[in-house]
């Protein structure tokens, strides 16, 4: 069993229930936060892990190709070895903020999806 601290995705806050115990997350919910906390850290924000996160430096505010784009997001992704492979990626973006819409298979088989907006 894999176990994480539940994070709220839009505050980046410790979820805390009722009583206030702190939840926890199990398995592939653990997969899916990773791979959201990774598209939304900036690479070298994290000063205990400097390669968690994206390296939004190569792509944001730069005239970039599609492929570069595609690298630096597949590369984030792919922080979480749980995933085994990016079935459909979207990548929209302007000067200052990135929107990514993800879905891939886990090496359990299981499906994980999410949109992310970085830069907002």
């Amino acid at each position: 069993m894999n176990d994480a601290w539940k994070i709220n995705p839009d505050t980046k806050d410790l979820c805390f229930d009722d009583n206030g115990i702190l939840e926890t997350i199990s398995d592939d919910e653990t997969a899916a936060q990773s791979v959201r906390m990774a598209l939304t850290a900036f690479q070298g924000d994290f000063d205990l892990v400097p390669e968690h996160g994206t390296d939004y430096e190569q792509i944001l505010g730069l005239p970039v190709d599609e492929e570069t784009t595609d690298e630096v997001i597949r590369e984030a992704i792919f922080q979480e070895d749980r995933v085994a492979m990016i079935d459909e990626l979207t990548v929209n973006m302007d000067k200052r903020a990135v929107e990514i819409s993800f879905s891939g298979t886990l090496n359990d088989g299981k499906k994980v999806s999410m949109e992310v907006n970085v830069g907002e």
